[in-house]
Order: structure tokens, then sequence, then C-alpha cells
């Protein structure tokens, strides 16, 4: 009866937005798994080089807020366009030889605001898609983000070695963009209109609840984020791994996160949500608490690994949750979730560089496992129904 009902729908404009939160992915893990590489290149200490990550997130912070107004304006799909070309560009010059960390900076705050006005508008244009399918759609979805992010350090590690250099991995993301834009073609009012009702949301307070799922959601995403950007500098400094290597073996988290993600898709049709996440989280934090006694590579590749694993239904689990829990405010609450957890994405990576000046970067990452288990009090304190 439900298994039915909430299998997604694969027609081709899902399949565009997949498409298109999956090369955003491949840049946003591609960067995390190139930042050791572009501080070696420009010379910079590692509180600077952090300041790539909190430059992320301002201006995904500005564009997540910005996208309701702009899709009431512009319409949806209209904007789901222009991010994409937006984040193209930006990758360029982002990429450009001899830019000064400045000019570096600057390109990440753009790419970011118009990668996250893409995801807000990937979100909910889902959300309204796929209706009861919800769950497995945005495991599906984030599945594809998440074999993206596994290729994309593995694509930096190769090309670090190669003539090409590190750029060379990052690129495929613009010849991506291009692709998906002529896939995507004329037809834009699929994905919503100026308007639609989708895009003209009652404007009134987000339910209590909401916030709440917003919070642990985005205590989530600060973890998983300090691994993906300060992930090869554990692998290096525990692991005795090469600068190469350890943007290559960044790649694990991401493949345990992929395999979960597969392995869990069917489970997100038959299993209430709030079961899944709260099993993933307990599952993720005894993992990396593996991760993080190991002292040798083979025990922490192996616990990075499984630590994706316990972790892979967490963000899409959280997302259908607080979806749900704002009562069909779908553009609202994808706006306000990419608002926060871009904001967690510059905060907690930050916190654990300048932290790890201090004390080193294996004691710094304690913050994983205390983020990880502060969104589990709040899973466990404010449960969302469907």
């Amino acid at each position: 009866m439900t298994t039915t009902l909430l299998r997604p729908v694969h027609d081709r404009p899902t399949l565009v937005a997949f498409a298109t939160q999956g090369t955003w992915s491949w840049f946003v893990y591609g960067f995390g798994a190139s930042l050791a590489l572009l501080r070696d290149d420009q010379g910079t200490s590692a509180w600077l080089g952090g300041l790539h990550g909190t430059a992320l997130a301002l201006g995904g912070v500005i564009g997540a807020l910005a996208t309701p107004a702009l899709n009431r304006r512009f319409g949806r799909g209209a904007m789901m366009r222009a991010s994409v070309i937006g984040m193209a560009l930006c990758i360029v010059w982002f990429l450009w030889p001899g830019t000064a960390v400045g000019g570096t900076l600057a390109a990440v705050f753009v790419t970011c605001f118009f990668g996250n006005i893409s995801v807000v508008c990937v979100s909910a244009f889902i959300a309204d898609h796929q209706g009861a399918a919800s769950p497995a759609a945005f495991t599906e979805n984030l599945g594809i983000t998440a074999f993206a992010g596994l290729l994309a350090p593995l694509a930096v590690g190769v090309a670090a070695t190669s003539v090409l250099g590190w750029r060379a991995g990052l690129l495929l993301a613009v010849v991506a963009f291009a692709v998906i834009e002529v896939v995507r073609g004329r037809h834009l009012s699929v994905y919503g209109t100026s308007a639609e009702p989708g895009t003209q949301r009652d404007r009134s307070p987000m339910p209590a609840l909401t916030w709440w799922a917003l919070i642990a959601g985005t205590c989530y995403i600060g973890a998983e984020f300090c691994l993906s950007l300060w992930g090869v500098d554990l692998l290096r400094d525990r692991g005795g791994l090469s600068p190469a290597a350890a943007a290559a073996g960044l790649s694990t988290v991401l493949g345990g996160i992929f395999v979960g993600r597969v392995l869990g898709l069917r489970l997100t049709e038959r299993v209430n949500p709030e079961r899944l996440l709260r099993g993933a989280l307990v599952i993720g934090l005894a993992a990396f608490s593996v991760a993080w006694l190991a002292t040798s590579a083979p025990v922490l590749l192996t616990a990075f690994f499984f630590t994706g694993v316990g972790l892979a239904l967490v963000w899409p689990m959280s997302m259908t949750r607080i979806m749900f829990s704002a009562q069909g405010r779908n553009d609202r609450a994808a706006a306000l979730t990419l608002a926060m957890v871009t904001a967690a994405i510059g905060a907690a990576p930050f916190a654990l560089g300048a932290f790890s000046e201090i004390v080193g970067i294996h004691t710094a990452f304690l913050i994983v496992p205390a983020l990880l288990a502060t969104s589990l009090v709040l899973v466990l304190l404010r449960p969302v129904s469907r």
C-alpha cells in the first residue's frame, strides 16, 4: 500500500534537479579536499586558509535567505537556471591560476551565493513534486550528491599528481553545469513560476517544531563539514599520509555515505524517518569514536568509511522532518535550512581550525562527536510525526 505511494517519480525534471545538486556537491567536496593544496599554493596559514570555508558560508547564507523573494519575483525555474550559470562562471574565477587569497575568498563567496539558491530551489521542487515520496526522493538525491562527493576528492587527488594540477578536478563541475542546462532546455515552468502557489506560500511564522528540527540538522551539518574540510589534515596528522593521498583518502567518508544511502533507500520507503534518524546518529557516533582513537592509516580510513555509512541517512531524514514540520512552506523551509546549515559550514570548521592552532588537529576534532550528540538529543526531545 504505502510502498507504492512512497516510491519517487523519476521524470526528466526530477533527474535534472538531482544532477544539479550532484554537480554542486562535486564542487563543494572537491573544494574541501583541495583546501590544503590551495594553502600550499598560496603559502597561507591554516587560519587564513580556513576563511575560505567562512566565505563559502557567508555567501550561502545570503543566497539562501534571498531565494524565496527571488522565486516569487522571477519563478523557481528561472532562478534554477540563473544559479547554475552563476556557479559555473564563479568556479572558473576561483580556479584561475595565480589568483591571490583575496580573489579566491571573493570567488568562493559568490559561488556559494548561487549554489545555495540552486539547492533551495531543488529542495523545494522535490518536496512539491514528490509529495509523500519525499523521504525516498531526498535520499536518492543526496545519494547522488554523496556519489559526486566521493568522486570529487579522488579527482582532485589524481589531478594533483598529474601535469594538469589539482584545479582540473574541479573544472569538471563547470562542464557538467553546461550539460545540465542543455538537457534542461527551455521549459522552466515545470520547476515553478512566479505565479505558482508554492512560491507565494503563507508568510506566517514557521512552527516552533520546525526550528527545533532546523537546529538538530544544523548541528549534524557542522559535524559533517568538519570532516569534509579538515578530514585531510587528520589523515595527514594521524595516518601519516601525503597531501595527495590524504585528499584522495577523504573519499572514504563520502564512499560510506553513498553506500549507506544506497543500502538504506528501501528503508526510507517503509520505516518512520524519526527511527531511521535516531539509529543513524548513534551508529555514526560510534564509528567516529573508532576513527578518532585510530593511530594508523588503514584503521583510520576504515573507520572513516563506516562513519559515512552510519551517518548516511541523517541528512535526508533531517531534511524530510524539516519539510514535514513546515506544513507546506517549502520554499521558506528550504531557505531557512540552507541559511542555517551554511552558517554551520562556516562556523564549525573555522572553530575546529582555530582550535587546532592551540591544541592540535586531533583534540580539535572532538567538536565532531559533540555536535552529533547535540543533534541526537534534540531529535529525541523534539520528534516530528508525519
